[in-house]
C-alpha cells in the first residue's frame, strides 16, 4: 500500500505565483467568457424549436426536457466556471497569508534573539 502525500512546508517564489496566478486569471477569463457565448448560442438555439411542432418533435422536446435537463447542466456548468474563476483569489490570499505568517514568525524570531 503506498504512503499518503503529505506536504510539511510551503514554498512560495512570488514571480512564479505572480506568473501562474496571471496565466490562471487569463485562461479563466476565457472560459467563463467562452462558455457565457455557448449558453447564448444554445439558448438562442432551444428557443427558435428545431425539433417541431409534429407529434415526433415533440416526443422529442418532452424527452430533451425531462427533468429540466439542458437548463440544470447549464447552470452547473455556470457555478463550476465561477468556482475555477474564484480559485485564482483564494490561491493568491492563501500565499499572501503564508508570507504574512512567516513574516510575523520572522519578527517573532528578532525579537527572541535580541532577548538571548
Amino acid at each position: 500500500m503506498s504512503e499518503p502525500f503529505e506536504v510539511n512546508y510551503v514554498d512560495i517564489r512570488p514571480q512564479q505565483l505572480a506568473k501562474g496566478l496571471s496565466q490562471w486569471h487569463v485562461a479563466t477569463t476565457d472560459a467563463e467568457s467562452g462558455y457565457a457565448a455557448c449558453l447564448r448560442e444554445i439558448r438562442r438555439l432551444n428557443a427558435a424549436e428545431p425539433w417541431g411542432r409534429d407529434a415526433a418533435g415533440q416526443a422529442f422536446h418532452a424527452a430533451y426536457m425531462q427533468g429540466d435537463g439542458p437548463n440544470v447542466v447549464m447552470k452547473r456548468g455556470e457555478e463550476l466556471i465561477a468556482k475555477v474563476v474564484e480559485l485564482g483569489p483564494i490561491v493568491r490570499r492563501g500565499a499572501e497569508n503564508a508570507r504574512g505568517m512567516d513574516g510575523e514568525r520572522a519578527r517573532e524570531l528578532r525579537e527572541i534573539l535580541k532577548r538571548i
